[in-house]
């Protein structure tokens, strides 16, 4: 050990050595980071689109539909990093906040500073606040509010001549009120509803760490290498949730906790046109108090690359070997949802699962370069994972794994001037275990599937005069499902409902004939122009309606409740946000959403607010 830090202390005395001798070579860089107003751009010089990844599609199915870029859920702000070896630069602040109708709060605090391109360190602090109440589908007023805040501390060292050692630690608070819809009919039965009663919030608390050491891998001429360990807690707390229990007629109390610990090596290297990466990770996720969820992925991943400046491949394998438990959780709400679901509740999995991995694009600058993509792995359904799908997911909720392949192809490319760069694709994934929407009460408890789905997609970015950029997104989606869902209608029928089913309710059984779990496409366009002073665009947003599953238990009765479908309509956004350059390092912003104030829903059976808006200001120092 004694040895290692003579050897690490020899190294750092060697950088700050080399540093000093190179004392002429360094300048002075002056240059503003000024990110936009939801994503940040670090360098005012537009990339050539038809040689980069930035493009590349990363198609990925999600349980939820995601929120557009709106205030409540700007993207964080990273902090400006160059790879230039020699130089020195003033510290940055960057801080922008707003506040709203109705009442909202935004703020994104950054701090960096870098010492000769090896030494920075930094501070980032975001917040996203919600403070209203949104009418149900009979007009009634209910909670909903949330807050949600984090803050990461980060700091990296230059070690030897090429690697650097870096750290991050991060906490987060996640407040949320469950205030989602129940059908009307519901409403109108003469039995008390437990529903109605699911006023309390969901706290979660989570907080983690990560060191690495190693190369970044931009330079493959020599060998490099990178080792990270990482770990985290994750927490949540519903008191009094107000889902009543087969086995007895009292709330339940629900407290549990995550623990996640995790390392990851990196190693690769080029032989002129040849190369080879090898990728090895552990993975382990142990539920505390109430949740008895415990799983463990172990994946190894050779890969063979092969680079001749225009034909670009890397290709392999991704070897994963998981066990898992997922249990009901002690004293929950679970128990309704596992007389439905049996197989994928107190399970015990475990299998060794083989991904194809593959990168291949053919490049020499052009208007069209084709590429092909294939790649898979697991995805772990504890309890943090979903909520950072969906937040309103209840908190008693875990399953095992499920195994996803996919497989896209299609052409990117870009003019010389930059003025049109776009990439349009196909896909196919594979996935053993999607998440379909399932209400129980106000609470989420997706239902799982097989799937089977295929998208179209493409992404058009035009630039016609300096300053206008125009974006479109869209991508259709052909969703087939499996049966289970239709077995799962089937049993809650028959031994929860306890009831003849009302007429327009009666074929829920065949769930896959006509009805639309998932929505079939997506669309998004902005439009932006920025000036000298100033920068004013707009935004429209649509996706696709899709059908909801919703079981809500009578309070006092042991196997009767009220078992419905609703429909989550098709969602139209349109916003415009705008920012005027006050002085030279302030400005003022201004961002407004849903102005055609339609009552479309951004997680399932969760209706977003009305017209809204979000005003402040921002500091660039």
């Amino acid at each position: 050990m004694k040895r290692f830090f003579s050897i690490f202390t020899l190294l750092l005395l060697t950088a700050n050595v080399a540093v000093a001798q190179n004392i002429d070579k360094e300048v002075v860089v002056t240059k503003e980071y000024t990110p936009t107003l939801d994503t940040p751009d670090k360098l005012t010089i537009a990339p050539r689109m038809d040689d980069t990844v930035a493009l590349r599609p990363e198609v990925k199915y999600s349980i939820t539909p995601m929120q557009w870029a709106t205030t409540f859920e700007q993207r964080p702000i990273a902090a400006a990093n160059t790879y230039v070896w020699n130089y020195h630069r003033q510290p940055m602040l960057y801080v922008k906040a707003g506040a709203g109708y109705p009442l909202n709060s935004t703020a994104d605090i950054v701090f960096s500073h870098t010492n000769n391109a090896r030494n920075s360190f930094g501070i980032d602090l975001t917040h996203r606040g919600q403070w209203c109440d949104v009418k149900d589908l009979v007009g009634a007023k209910h909670n909903a509010n949330y807050s949600d805040s984090r803050v990461k501390l980060f700091g990296e060292l230059g070690v030897g001549k090429r690697m650097k050692a870096g750290v991050e630690i991060s906490a987060d608070h996640d407040l949320r009120y469950y205030y989602g819809d129940l059908d009307p009919q519901a409403l109108a039965m003469s039995m008390a509803l437990s529903g109605l009663n699911a006023t309390n919030p969901l706290n979660g608390f989570g907080a983690g760490g990560r060191v690495w050491i190693g190369d970044d891998f931009s330079d493959l001429s020599h060998l490099n290498f990178r080792v990270a360990v990482d770990g985290g807690y994750y927490g949540a707390k519903v008191k009094e949730m107000f889902v009543k229990r087969l086995d007895a007629g009292e709330v339940s109390n629900f407290d549990a906790g995550l623990v996640r610990v995790g390392a990851r090596a990196e190693m690769a290297k080029m032989f002129s046109q040849h190369g080879a990466r090898l990728i090895v990770g552990y993975n382990y996720k142990s539920g505390t108090q109430q949740s008895d969820y415990r799983n463990s992925i172990l994946s190894v991943a050779p890969r063979y690359i092969f680079n001749n400046g225009a034909l670009r491949a890397e290709a392999g394998v991704t070897v994963e070997v998981d066990r898992c438990t997922s249990n009901v959780a002690t004293n929950s709400a679970l128990e309704y949802y596992a007389m439905g679901n049996s197989s994928y509740t107190g399970e015990q999995t475990k299998g060794v699962h083989i991904f194809p991995y593959l990168r291949l694009s053919y490049n020499e600058g052009g208007l069209f370069s084709p590429f092909v993509e294939a790649d898979g792995g697991l995805q772990s359904y504890d309890q943090q994972s979903l909520a950072e799908l969906n937040p309103y997911i209840a908190p008693v909720y875990d399953a095992a794994n499920a195994s996803i392949y996919s497989v896209r192809l299609g052409l990117i490319g870009a003019t010389r001037s930059n003025a049109l760069s776009y990439s349009v694709w196909a896909g196919a994934e594979i996935n053993n275990r999607a998440l379909y929407p399932f209400m129980l009460n106000a609470y989420y408890f997706p239902m799982m599937d097989k799937l089977v789905r295929i998208d179209i997609a493409g992404e058009l970015t035009l630039r016609p005069v300096r300053g206008l950029e125009v974006a479109l997104d869209a991508r259709y989606h052909i969703n087939k499902i499996g049966t289970r869902i239709d077995q799962f209608v089937g049993i809650v029928e028959e031994d929860v409902v306890g009831e003849t089913l009302p007429s327009k309710y009666q074929n829920l059984t065949d769930y896959n004939g006509g009805r639309r779990p998932l929505p079939a496409f997506d669309v998004d366009l902005k439009v932006r122009y920025t000036g000298a002073k100033f920068m004013i665009g707009a935004k429209f947003g649509a996706m696709g309606a899709f059908d909801c599953l919703q079981l809500v238990p009578f309070a006092g009765a042991e196997k009767l409740g009220y078992f419905y479908e609703l429909e989550c309509p098709a969602r139209l956004d349109l916003g415009v946000e705008a920012e005027y350059k006050v002085a030279k390092r302030l400005s003022i912003w201004v961002e407004a959403n849903n102005l055609l104030n339609r009552r479309y829903y951004i997680y399932p059976l969760y209706p977003s607010v009305g017209i809204n808006c979000t005003a402040g200001v921002k500091l660039v120092f």
